[in-house]
């Protein structure tokens, strides 16, 4: 065998490690091409997508919110701008140095800032909130530096805001970020953490109509995460905006009759349930809650003694008091057990077995007639009223007048009221019933309660003639260019099933409580032929025929409900003051202020009172839109 010459064996040696590296160049390449081909053919979509969704950025703009107005046009609710701050934290190359910046406009903690950012580069293109509603002060600087801050942008977005602050507060209700609780409801399922919604009032009823449409622009970005361009862009839409019936003039007179009290003032047109005016104190500035509120405000809100979250005119149910009478009078005549002319004889008390219980008169108020009865609250004529009609029959009439049963307008959780009977305390709470509790309710104490909206919609249906109308309080829903897109009706509840001279006999005794110096004397102006009814609610009991000294808490609370004029009915109205003391004194007071402004020349109401009065009767059977609205 040829043996290789010692010269050669380099040369061999070279050739054979080229001829190595070739091959393995060789399987190189074609692990690269296999490579590029897998990326380019077999995933070239999925990074395709991946690279745009690395320079395109989605900026979600939100619609207007609709306007809220009242009947003549004022505006109650509208949008101012906002401007945000927000950080994409996959743009964002040097942390330090932006949260450096920002830290000195926006007064924020530059750590946790930085912290935020990092816990943010798990989600990396989803823009973070750094600060909301940001001032000129701030915003300009900003706009200023935006070569240098990579990853920031700001959002100019309309927010809610109610020129008269709180003015008709729980009528309107306010906007605020949607709740943990709320996000996990079914009808939440769109809204995103962070998104604005109605809460209360007719903004969180009308969410969904008052809400605008989002839009939004899509740019792209450079390495650095600065804008370069627009891609595409959808316009916003603005919500519906919504009329209400409120009258805003007659709304600040209420406000201004109940300054400094703890109370309800509610007037409604008798003849269609249109809400004119709806003050509930003490109140609260919906402004608060434009921006999150801190801790300290919140709890200064929801551990306020006074509770002015709260929507009394819905939500706080009361004893009725002597308003529960009207009942006790109608049921007794519609049965025929009393007469208009039926009289009995009040000598300052009533005696029931070994029991007795006081008039509210100590020296008595004499024989009296119903009419004479109801114009000076004698609880001894309803004492034997009460027991004559028995308390099933007085309980059936409650009912019918809308006592007892939520009202529907969804402005908030309703209070239901209780009309007790013999088989509730049966089954509620283990008692029987006693003829002194048929005594009691027959005058509105004992277990009765009812809401101050339940009193006003059964005086309207006295005043109407028997139509029991469900109250609203939404007039017309139109579109940004004006069109009326819904326009609500008045609704029918029921007819109340009365003979005419039932109800014309109570009107008598609501007439002379006003104007043949009854208990409502105070309320009466010349001219106006206004009826009424007082109510002294005690909250705790006293001895009979004595006062005494009690905390303000135990103080009764007083009571108005009263409609005009007699013969043609274009308003009604209820008056609660708690723990005000005397209805005849304090709620009567309050009440003559607004009607005082009702009748004025210069609040200009006629016209839609004489528009009102031509609605003489509401048809049986007619959809209330306002019902079915999501």
């Amino acid at each position: 065998m040829a043996r290789l010459d010692p010269a050669s064996r380099p040369h061999f040696e070279l050739q054979r490690r080229m001829g190595l590296f070739q091959v393995l160049a060789a399987v190189a390449f074609l692990v690269l091409t296999l490579r590029l081909w897998h990326l380019q053919v077999l995933e070239g979509d999925r990074y395709e997508a991946l690279s745009k969704s690395n320079r395109l950025r989605l900026r979600i703009e939100e619609g207007c919110r609709g306007l809220i107005v009242d009947r003549n046009g004022e505006v109650l609710a509208k949008n101012r701008p906002s401007f945000d701050v927000l950080i994409t934290p996959g743009d964002v190359s040097d942390p330090n140095a932006i949260c450096q910046v920002l830290s000195q406009f926006l007064k924020v903690n530059p750590t946790e800032l930085a912290h935020q950012i990092e816990e943010g580069r798990e989600r990396a293109h989803e823009p973070i909130l750094v600060k909301r509603d940001i001032g000129e002060a701030a915003m300009v600087p900003l706009q200023e530096r935006k070569h240098e801050l990579g990853g920031v942008t700001l959002r100019v977005r309309p927010l809610r805001f109610y020129p008269r602050r709180d003015f008709a507060t729980h009528l309107l209700g306010y906007v605020s970020e949607i709740n943990p609780a709320q996000l996990l409801r079914e009808e939440n399922r769109d809204f995103r953490y962070g998104e604005r919604i109605g809460q209360g009032g007719v903004e969180g009823a009308y969410d969904g109509l008052l809400r605008g449409i989002e839009g939004g622009e899509q740019v792209e970005v450079d390495a650095s995460g600065h804008e370069t361009r627009g891609l595409g862009h959808i316009e916003p839409k603005c919500g519906y905006t919504m009329v209400l019936t409120l009258d805003a003039d007659l709304q600040e007179l209420a406000e201004e009759a109940l300054q400094g009290k703890r109370g309800v003032v509610v007037v409604m047109n008798p003849l269609n349930g249109e809400i004119l005016a709806l003050v509930s104190k003490p109140s609260y500035d919906p402004n608060l809650f434009i921006s999150r509120l801190t801790p300290r405000q919140w709890n200064s809100l929801v551990l306020d003694p006074y509770h002015p979250l709260q929507n009394r005119a819905l939500q706080s149910a009361y004893p009725p008091g002597s308003l529960f009478k009207l009942i006790t009078a109608i049921a007794a005549l519609n049965k025929g057990v009393i007469t208009p002319d039926t009289r009995f004889r009040c000598e300052g008390k009533f005696t029931l077995g070994t029991f007795d219980y006081a008039c509210w008169k100590k020296e008595g108020h004499g024989t009296l007639d119903l009419k004479q009865a109801i114009a000076h609250s004698c609880n001894v004529y309803f004492y034997n009223t009460a027991l004559r009609v028995g308390m099933e029959e007085m309980a059936k009439t409650g009912r019918e007048f809308g006592m007892g049963e939520p009202i529907g307008l969804r402005l908030c959780e309703e209070a239901q009221g209780l009309v007790p009977t013999p088989e509730w305390k049966r089954e509620v709470k283990g008692e029987r019933w006693y003829l002194g509790n048929t005594i009691q309710a027959g005058i509105g104490q004992g277990m009765m309660t009812a809401t101050p909206l339940q009193i006003l919609q059964m005086a309207s249906a006295i005043a109407n003639g028997g139509h029991l109308l469900r109250p609203m309080v939404v007039k017309e829903m139109r579109a940004p260019d004006g069109e009326v897109v819904e326009r609500y009706e008045p609704e029918l509840i029921r007819e109340i099933p009365l003979p005419p001279d039932v109800l014309s006999a109570v009107r008598a005794g609501m007439w002379a409580t006003v104007n043949q110096n009854g208990t409502g004397a105070v309320a009466k102006i010349e001219g106006f032929d206004i009826c009424g009814k007082t109510a002294t609610a005690q909250v705790a009991s006293r001895p009979l025929g004595g006062a005494v000294r009690r905390a303000p808490s135990l103080v009764d609370h007083a009571w108005f409900v009263c409609f005009a004029p007699l013969s043609n009915p274009q308003i009604a109205m209820v008056v609660l003051v708690e723990h005000g003391g005397f209805g005849s004194v304090v709620a009567t007071q309050v009440a003559r202020h607004v009607l005082e402004g009702i009748f004025s020349p210069e609040l200009e109401m006629e016209a839609d009172f004489q528009e009102a009065a031509a609605l003489s009767a509401v048809p049986s059977e007619r959809r209330n839109p306002q019902t079915n609205v999501r």
